[in-house]
C-alpha cells in the first residue's frame, strides 16, 4: 500500500484493527469459541444492528439524492484512444458518470497499488449501463502511460488522462501548491497536518484517492457528489455506485418516490438480466 493512500484511508478511519500475530502467524485476538445457543444470542443481537446500520444507510442514501448540483461550466478536455474527449462525451451517451479518480504514480509510472486493487474489483459494467450510468476513470497520467499499464492489467473500462488539466486539481484529488492551495475531503492543509497527514513531506504534485458524480441534462453536465478517503472503500459493486448518483438504485421503495423507477433493470423484474444479455 502506498503511503499516501493509506494516510488518505487513515484520515477517515478512527478504529483500526491492530492484531498481535502469535508464533504461528494468527492473529493473538481471535473470537472467543463458544457453544452454539450461545452464538445465536450474540449473532441475533448483532443482526438488530445491521438491521439498524441498513436503514440508516437507506436513510442516508436518501439524503445524498437530495443534494444539489451545480453546473460545470468548465470546457475539460481529456486525452482518450480515440482521441480528444470533453466531460460530455465520457457519459457515453447515458445519463450519470462516475468518475473514479485513481491516483498516478509519477516515478512508477502506473497507478497506485491500492487503487488498482480497488479496479479489480469493478463488475461488469452492463449493469450501470442498464441504469443509464457510466462508470470512467480518470487519471493525471500521461494517455501512452495509461494505456500500458491498463493493458497490463486487463482491464477493459475506459479510461482517461486530464495530462495538463485542471480536472484533477479542480475536484482535489491531484496537488500542487503553485495550482491551488491544497483541500482534501473537504479539509484545508492545516486541518490534513493536524491530523497527521504529511503533506509538506510530499514532493508535489502529488494525487490521493476519491471519486465523483455528475448528471446529463441534455448537452449541460452538473457535478452532484464527491466522495474521498474511506468514501471509496465500499466501491465496486453496481449497487454502491448507483447509491452515490442522483437517481440510485432505481426500485420503487427508495425517496424520492418516483425519480427514476422508469429507467426499468429494478431487482427481481425482468429488466435485470445476465450481463451478456442486456444488447439483446
Amino acid at each position: 500500500m502506498s503511503d499516501r493512500y493509506k494516510t488518505a484511508l487513515d484520515l477517515g478511519r478512527d478504529d483500526r484493527f491492530m492484531g498481535t500475530p502469535t508464533d504461528t502467524g494468527m492473529p493473538a485476538n481471535l473470537p472467543e469459541v463458544v457453544t452454539r445457543d450461545e452464538w445465536l444470542v450474540a449473532r441475533r443481537r448483532l443482526l438488530a444492528a445491521e438491521k439498524e446500520l441498513t436503514r440508516h444507510r437507506d436513510e442516508v442514501n436518501a439524503e445524498r439524492r437530495g443534494l444539489p448540483m451545480v453546473r460545470i461550466d468548465k470546457d475539460y478536455v481529456f486525452d482518450s484512444p480515440s482521441g480528444k474527449a470533453t466531460l460530455l462525451d465520457m457519459f457515453e451517451g447515458r445519463w450519470q458518470l462516475i468518475v473514479d479518480h485513481t491516483m498516478w504514480l509519477d516515478d512508477d509510472h502506473r497507478a497506485c497499488p491500492s487503487c488498482s486493487a480497488r479496479l479489480d474489483q469493478v463488475g461488469h459494467l452492463a449493469h450501470l449501463h442498464a441504469r443509464s450510468t457510466t462508470l470512467a476513470v480518470v487519471s493525471r497520467g500521461p494517455l501512452a502511460e495509461i494505456a500500458a499499464f491498463k493493458a497490463r492489467m486487463g482491464w477493459t473500462f475506459p479510461w482517461y488522462s486530464s495530462y495538463g488539466s485542471d480536472f484533477n486539481y479542480d475536484f482535489h484529488v491531484s496537488f500542487d501548491e503553485s495550482v491551488m492551495p491544497i483541500e482534501y475531503n473537504y479539509l484545508t492543509k492545516a486541518d490534513l497536518e493536524e491530523r497527521g497527514a504529511p503533506i509538506s513531506e510530499w514532493a508535489q504534485p502529488f494525487d490521493l484517492m476519491g471519486m465523483s458524480v455528475f448528471l446529463r441534462m441534455d448537452d449541460d453536465v452538473f457535478h452532484t457528489y464527491s466522495t474521498y478517503a474511506r468514501g471509496t472503500d465500499a466501491l465496486g459493486f453496481t449497487s454502491n455506485f448507483l447509491d452515490l448518483t442522483p437517481l440510485g438504485r432505481q426500485e420503487d421503495w427508495e425517496e424520492p418516490k418516483g425519480r427514476a423507477t422508469a429507467l426499468g433493470a429494478q431487482a427481481g423484474d425482468s429488466g435485470v438480466r445476465y450481463h451478456d444479455e442486456y444488447d439483446a
